[in-house]
């Protein structure tokens, strides 16, 4: 479906893949700027985060963005930084605020405009317009 878009300066499509690693594997990366990695503090997230990042390598997607998502504090970044052998680029902390709007069948970004989080998800928005 996304090959069939209009390749138009200016464009910009932003897709949230299902988890995994078969999206990406199967995928035309001639079609992908940069892939956004979303890795929570936990090791099962950190080995499909992994090898995201290890696949889009090998097929030369050069832009690759590590989001750490949920992080309670330093001892999630060091984990995370192991696991993964990188740093992480935008760290989104866990938030009573995602939470709050989520339980209210809101945006966070509506919900709880002055969060932590939907700071950190403003800094990621402004890091892919680059």
């Amino acid at each position: 479906m996304l090959a069939a878009l209009e390749d138009k300066p200016g464009r910009v499509v932003i897709v949230d893949l299902g988890g995994g690693v078969m999206t990406v594997a199967r995928g035309d990366e001639s079609q992908i700027d940069a892939l956004v990695v979303v890795v929570e503090p936990y090791p099962r997230s950190a080995e499909v985060g992994r090898r995201l990042l290890e696949m889009a390598a090998a097929k030369g997607i050069t832009r690759r963005v590590i989001v750490a998502n949920k992080v309670t504090g330093p001892e999630d970044l060091v984990a995370i930084r192991e696991w993964l052998g990188a740093d992480a680029d935008i760290v989104i902390p866990e938030d009573s605020g995602v939470s709050g709007a989520d339980k209210a069948g809101a945006s966070p970004v509506d919900h709880a405009p002055a969060s932590n989080a939907v700071d950190a998800l403003r800094q990621l928005a402004t890091s892919l317009l680059v």
